[in-house]
């Protein structure tokens, strides 16, 4: 099997768990696997990620010397590197030769046979020079807001690529429409189902209380559950437990004091992947209220989603794309493992939730149990990268 470069920007980040768990299920297929960064993070981490660190290798440690010599080991090489880099438009291009130098360092130094990254920004243009200069197969992930909100040079990207990685079928289509003769698969963030057993305790479908877990960005939809708790009757309203950080805590928190929901609403901030293992007992529903933004941005896979059907959680969330992608088949019919309302839509959301609070004990184990044999056909961490796998081995 092939021996893998992966580069990121940054490494561990607490949000991006899918970056460890691909390569953890990689490992499992026996590929070996070189794990690269611009910048080791040392915020709060995943503690299987940590593990990772071990091997972690920052991208600035490689010599000046060594990274002249990636340069110059292939005048062809170097002609192409440098062709691709006159083509950026939006990245420095001294920074970028140089940077992609110190990669192929890297890569010829450890023998590593393809370079994979993810996120189709820095990380991505650093590659594909980095694969020119050592004369290696490259390709990458997009994840939502590099294809969606600020992409560079993409169209230019998708083309260099041996291939690319789209995380769900409508950013395939997207991707193909703006490269039609580029190589584009579709691999869905899975979750790893190995750390389940007979013996784990079932959620309380009797609980008030309901679960939103995610980060706390303008695609997830917050501020709309937060409103559409605001018009439902004050003894139908159900309690939410908010797990999660991001760029709008703050003015979520304010919004929640200014409708009068601090009764019904906690804000528990971030909590490591575990924390879902230990506590979803707790919990009668995950709300998952993902929205579009006035820029087009969404979520492209929610992974969420595939996790809290792993604990057999009924699903209460919206009808962007990807949710739809995931949940609703060719007949247009969800399965039945939740409740699926219209995306920005407050009024809405609250049916839902009324819905979901009505439902009995019976019928939430019901959903709970389709739900995670749903989850057992489609998204299986190790099923998935085997797609990836075998992208990798024909590259």
């Amino acid at each position: 099997m092939k021996k893998i470069a992966y580069l990121t920007t940054q490494f561990p980040v607490l949000s991006e768990t899918f970056v460890g768990n691909e390569i953890r299920a990689i490992q499992r297929l026996k590929h070996d696997v070189e794990l690269v960064t611009f910048e080791r993070s040392f915020g709060p981490a995943q503690e299987d990620d940590l593990l990772l660190l071990e091997k972690l290798f920052i991208l600035k440690n490689v010599s000046t010397i060594n990274a002249l010599s990636s340069m110059l080991f292939s005048p062809f090489g170097l002609h192409s590197a440098m062709q691709f880099v006159n083509q950026q438009t939006r990245l420095p291009k001294r920074s970028l030769l140089w940077y992609g130098a110190k990669l192929a360092a890297h890569v010829k130094k450890t023998n590593c046979q393809h370079i994979h990254a993810h996120f189709g920004l820095a990380s991505t243009a650093t590659a594909i020079v980095a694969a020119r200069l050592a004369g290696v197969s490259v390709s990458f992930t997009c994840h939502g807001y590099d294809m969606y909100l600020s992409p560079a040079d993409l169209a230019l990207k998708l083309q260099s690529a041996n291939f690319t990685v789209a995380v769900c079928d409508a950013m395939q289509q997207d991707m193909l429409s703006l490269s039609p003769d580029s190589n584009i698969i579709r691999v869905r963030c899975g979750v790893d189902v190995s750390q389940l057993d007979d013996k784990m305790p079932v959620p309380n479908y009797a609980s008030q209380r309901l679960l939103y877990l995610g980060r706390l960005s303008a695609t997830k939809g917050v501020s709309v559950l937060i409103e559409a708790l605001s018009i439902m009757p004050t003894e139908q309203r159900p309690f939410i437990d908010v797990v999660g950080d991001g760029p709008l805590k703050s003015a979520l928190v304010e919004s929640c004091e200014q409708h009068g929901l601090t009764d019904w609403i906690r804000f528990l901030g971030p909590k490591p992947a575990t924390w879902l293992g230990q506590y979803y007992s707790d919990y009668r529903a995950l709300v998952a209220p993902f929205v579009i933004t006035p820029e087009g941005v969404q979520d492209t896979g929610p992974l969420v989603i595939k996790e809290a059907m792993m604990y057999s959680l009924p699903i209460l969330t919206t009808d962007v794309s990807s949710c739809r992608e995931m949940l609703v088949d060719r007949h247009n019919k969800m399965a039945d493992l939740g409740i699926m309302v219209k995306w920005g839509d407050p009024m809405a959301l609250s049916k839902g939730l009324l819905k979901m609070m009505a439902y009995s004990p019976e019928t939430l184990k019901s959903m709970g149990e389709i739900g995670h044999q749903y989850l057992r056909s489609h998204f299986v961490i190790d099923d998935q990268v085997k797609h990836l796998s075998n992208a990798f081995e024909n590259s």
